[in-house]
């Protein structure tokens, strides 16, 4: 008898501590006891007042009653579950435990999965089987397992998860353990483990479930109470602590309940994630303890936190792929645009070549974003390397100008420069030319793109005096458009900022041309500041500091050497326009070209000739027949005199560092990426020739 015997007292208190509704039914006199309650967002509500019935009414009188809230489909079998005469059956037969779900109605008329459990015990004063009838809310887990099921069918790694989800409903029983010292508790089956605290500034426990402690990889209670210092403290994350607290303790403002989920530290030193959902409970002594049901919540986090790490890693290419199409838009409509007034002016020779000599340097700009391209495809950071090369400072701003000034002109809008000390005294610095036009590139464009038309864009340029070869330029560029908030001004810079409910929000930008230029300046060692008004305008500043290069005369006298007439070379190239583009292109600086159109012929063709016949090779890679590799090491070991000397310089679209490195490998004595420029190609063969 004295296995089946409960503290009813307790028992209740434990079952509205953790239920959503419960009512006690006395099976052998056929009376449930008082009303039946639910309780919603902290609220008791007494179902009996709601279905018209009195209290201690018959157990088929209630049934009949809540009957009416049952869906058809369902109604058979909950008919069948509180069978009175089968009940006493069962537990004539040694149940225990009877759980059930069905579809309801709360008492505030929203539906509702309820999880019936019935815990079933012999009551010692009177020998009446009694019947606890409690019920667990399962429509939010319902909902849960439904988003599941939609994310299985997209991603086939969450199906053993979503299988274990679906299982989660699994009964446990609690062993029996005394809380006080005259108070049993009675094994009640739930999900997941059970931990009641104090409520005090640590949550020390008053009680922990074998199955919280056998969750954390605890064998015992007790193991688990001594290495977590007797409080739940002690095993939360230190970086969850105040985030779980703060949210529960926010749950508490408004309702008895909540729910949050952090990470607490297991017995092997790992942490898992668990969802703690807390009931508070008041004693009739005026105490308050909480009561809390631990579920198991790792794999659902650590799938969830690999999933938004793969869509994080999606928006950053997504992010590189949009600052790539967001920086070749502008020289592009520059060469639209001169493409269409040469083809008007076609006679005009005059201003045709002018518009030529624009396009080019709109093409080597788009030309150079390419290369970031290549060159940013290679680092999973998105970091772009800065180069040092010599910077005519005066043709970099003309470069500027010639691309953004076509735009400007078809707005109306006026570009005025001035400069704070007459002539530029350091024209020639070190530095990152595409990533200097880039950066003024993406600014004049925003000046453009927010300014009203007939608007003005005023730039003013100052430097400093050199110290140890290094001066710092500066610019102060103002424009007259519709300006930005405070609000904004301080999120310009981060990626995707764009302002809204304004008219700033109708201009087309995807937010990430401010946040580039910041990045490439920082980059450089400099700084970038903006004020702004709404309605009158915007400035930017920018200071970045230099190293000197080379005088002009130093430069220009590298440029003036370059002489490559009279040159034999062999082109090796399967293309028929390139090869018509660089033989003509090579042929008006006075060398002489032979073309060969795979790498076996150019075998053959250097064979034949006599030494000394050929000054140098130009040597595409991708061709039939043989590729330049196979040519180039082929000709290295030929016993011809000039196997082992003649120059030979790969011209290929094959731009990555490795293929460099694999032209180099293969013999080959420098590397030219496509589109080639004659003057890169002059500068590489005076090197190895003249």
């Amino acid at each position: 008898m004295s296995q089946d015997i409960i503290n009813n007292r307790f028992l209740e208190e434990s079952v509205f501590a953790i239920a959503d509704g419960y009512c006690v039914i006395n099976l052998t006199k056929n009376i449930v006891r008082g009303s039946m309650y639910q309780v919603i967002n902290g609220k008791k509500y007494n179902l009996n007042e709601q279905l018209g019935l009195p209290e201690n009414s018959s157990l088929q009188s209630l049934v009949d009653a809540w009957a009416l809230t049952i869906p058809e489909e369902g109604l058979k079998d909950f008919l069948n579950e509180f069978d009175r005469e089968r009940l006493l059956k069962r537990f004539a037969n040694g149940e225990r435990h009877i759980s059930f779900r069905y579809w309801t109605r709360t008492a505030t008329f929203e539906p509702m999965l309820a999880e019936d459990h019935m815990a079933l015990y012999r009551e010692e004063e009177t020998g009446d089987v009694i019947a606890v009838n409690y019920v667990l809310d399962r429509t939010e887990h319902y909902r849960l397992e439904e988003k599941e099921r939609a994310l299985e069918k997209s991603n086939r790694e969450y199906a053993k998860l979503l299988e274990e989800e679906k299982k989660h409903t699994a009964m446990i029983e609690e062993l029996t353990k005394k809380l006080q010292s005259q108070l049993e508790l009675f094994t009640v089956s739930i999900p997941g483990g059970v931990k009641i605290s104090n409520d005090d500034p640590e949550y020390s426990f008053k009680y922990v479930s074998e199955q919280f402690a056998n969750m954390l990889g605890y064998a015992t209670p007790k193991e688990l109470l001594d290495a977590s210092g007797g409080n739940i403290i002690g095993l939360a994350h230190p970086d969850d602590v105040e985030v779980g607290l703060a949210d529960a303790l926010n749950q508490y403002t408004h309702s008895d309940h909540y729910a949050t989920i952090y990470r607490i530290r297991c017995k092997d030193g790992t942490y898992k994630y668990i969802e703690d959902r807390g009931q508070k409970v008041i004693k009739e002594d005026g105490t308050i303890e909480h009561w809390n049901l631990m579920l198991d919540k790792n794999d659902f986090m650590h799938k969830s936190i690999a999933l938004e790490s793969e869509k994080k890693a999606n928006r950053s290419k997504s992010d590189f792929l949009s600052r790539m199409s967001h920086d070749m838009r502008t020289p592009l409509n520059g060469i639209i645009g001169l493409l269409k007034i040469a083809e008007k002016h076609f006679d005009d020779r005059e201003l045709v070549l002018k518009n030529f000599r624009k396009i080019q340097v709109a093409a080597d700009y788009l030309l150079s974003l390419i290369n970031d391209i290549l060159q940013m495809s290679k680092i999973e950071d998105g970091n772009v390397p800065l180069t040092q090369e010599i910077i005519n400072f005066e043709e970099l701003s003309q470069d500027v100008l010639t691309i953004i000034e076509q735009r400007a002109k078809d707005r109306g809008i006026q570009m005025q420069f001035r400069a704070k000390k007459e002539g530029l005294r350091y024209p020639f610095i070190y530095g990152s030319p595409v990533h200097l036009r880039q950066i003024f590139l993406n600014i004049y464009g925003n000046c453009i793109k927010y300014n009203r038309i007939g608007g003005k864009i005023i730039t003013v340029s100052d430097y400093t005096e050199a110290v140890n070869g290094i001066t710092t330029y500066e610019w102060t560029i103002t424009d007259t458009g519709i300006g930005m908030s405070r609000e904004y001004q301080e999120h310009i810079f981060e990626p995707f900022s764009q302002e809204r409910e304004d008219a700033r929000s109708t201009q087309q930008g995807i937010g990430l041309g401010m946040a580039i230029v910041k990045g490439l300046i920082e980059k450089m060692g400099g700084t970038i500041e903006v004020k702004s008004e709404e309605g009158i305008g915007s400035t930017f500043i920018i200071r970045i500091p230099f190293k000197l290069a080379p005088a002009p005369d130093t430069v220009k006298k590298t440029a003036a050497q370059m002489d490559i007439s009279g040159l034999n070379l062999l082109l090796v190239e399967d293309n028929e326009l390139n090869a018509e583009i660089a033989e003509t292109l090579l042929s008006d600086e006075g060398a002489n070209m032979t073309v060969a159109r795979d790498g076996l012929q150019a075998v053959r063709m250097f064979q034949e000739k006599p030494e000394g016949y050929f000054d140098a090779i130009l040597m595409d890679i991708m061709m039939p027949v043989m590729d330049g590799l196979t040519a180039t090491k082929t000709i290295r070991s030929l016993k011809h005199p000039d196997a082992e000397t003649i120059p030979i310089i790969a011209m290929t679209a094959n731009a990555f560092r490795e293929d460099k490195e694999k032209c180099l490998a293969a013999g080959m004595n420098a590397h030219l990426a496509k589109p080639i420029k004659i003057e890169n190609v002059k500068r590489i063969l005076c090197e190895y020739c003249v």
